[in-house]
């Protein structure tokens, strides 16, 4: 069965209750709006999966940058990427790569110290993330993977199973997976849509969504501190309109309001282009997601404006630069990727 016919006809318990819809959702910048065709847009895709392919190692590991040792959050976000444009490591135009990648990440969980275990070394996305940011991409990446796969079915199972055991015992009784890193909510996110997909997937959760929802609604309310900058509000919001809309926050005062902000931000201000890192990337492609949904009239300004900015800020040589916090090439690329090709609705967790 296909991972999208099985999203359509899952109704399992806990994480997955209440967050999956049936089919693909209905956008107002479908494959045949001319955003989505426009040549320059086109051109700029292109050109950055060409530079994620040159990053990509011989044994299918992706680093911070060419030429770096492996990450996982890097490489998982990689076979993401691929993904998104329409390949799998079992078909599409760059399936040979995307194969590598698989086999990149699988090769890398297999030595991922999970519960239990201290890690010696965090790398620049678990620090600005949090320490299961890794955990969380891999997972995203395998369970989309999962129902296309052939004869590593049974390795990604067993991969799944205990990455998806590790992400439910490590949340905390406030829905949350720790605070200790820059952007924590931007983790908490990334734990929902990972057991999220994992439960599409078939995967038994031991997490509450109900928790991560009310932690991040809660958070929403607060009153922002005066002396908080543009960048500690912009991916906190951003970040968790992705979760709250899925989960039926949308008419909640708060979320409009942050959604009025994120819109005017991006409209009059370039700030948060001219100096994104990592997060900011991230929450472009999560937000997407959402205003591609929605109808309202206000809405349909985003997916426009932030692709004409991905453009203007790409590198000559087709990577993204990260400006601060999370600066690694590889992944404001694919993250910048994700965003532009979201309109192909290739993802299942672009089912909201």
């Amino acid at each position: 069965m296909h991972r999208r016919q099985w999203l359509s006809q899952f109704l399992g318990s806990g994480i997955g209750a209440g967050l999956l819809v049936s089919g693909r959702p209905e956008s107002v910048w479908s494959a045949d709006n001319p955003i989505h065709n426009e040549p320059e847009t086109q051109k700029a895709i292109h050109k950055g999966i060409a530079w994620m392919i040159s990053a990509i190692q011989r044994d299918g590991t992706v680093g911070t940058d060419r030429l770096y040792g492996p990450d996982l959050s890097c490489s998982a976000i990689t076979g993401l990427m691929f993904l998104s444009q329409g390949s799998t490591p079992y078909g599409g135009e760059y399936a040979k790569y995307a194969r590598r990648v698989l086999h990149g990440v699988l090769d890398q969980i297999e030595h991922r110290p999970l519960a239990g275990t201290k890690v010696r070394e965090r790398t620049l996305v678990q620090r600005k993330i949090g320490m299961n940011a890794d955990v969380f991409f891999a997972t995203l990446f395998l369970s989309e993977v999962y129902f296309e796969a052939n004869e590593e079915i049974d390795v990604i199972h067993t991969a799944l199973a205990k990455l998806v055991d590790h992400i439910g015992r490590s949340q905390l009784k406030d829905g949350t997976w720790g605070t200790e890193s820059w952007a924590p909510i931007l983790g908490t996110v990334l734990g929902w849509e990972s057991l999220r997909s994992a439960s599409s997937a078939g995967f038994p959760i031991r997490a509450s969504a109900e928790r991560v929802g009310e932690s991040l609604i809660k958070d929403l309310r607060k009153r922002p501190k005066e002396e908080d900058g543009w960048m500690h509000h912009f991916y906190k919001e951003a970040s968790s309109l992705r979760v709250l809309y899925s989960m039926g926050y949308r008419d909640d005062r708060h979320f409009l309001s942050s959604a009025d902000k994120l819109l005017k931000l991006i409209t009059t201000d370039r700030r948060a282009f001219q100096y994104a890192g990592g997060e900011e990337y991230l929450s472009f492609y999560l937000v997407t997601q959402c205003m591609l949904t929605e109808l309202q009239p206000s809405w349909k300004q985003w997916s426009p404006t932030v692709r004409k900015e991905l453009l203007r800020t790409q590198n000559a040589d087709g990577s993204w630069t990260g400006h601060h916090c999370i600066t690694d090439r590889t992944f404001c690329t694919a993250a910048a990727l994700l965003t532009l090709q979201s309109t192909n609705h290739q993802l299942s967790i672009s089912d909201l």
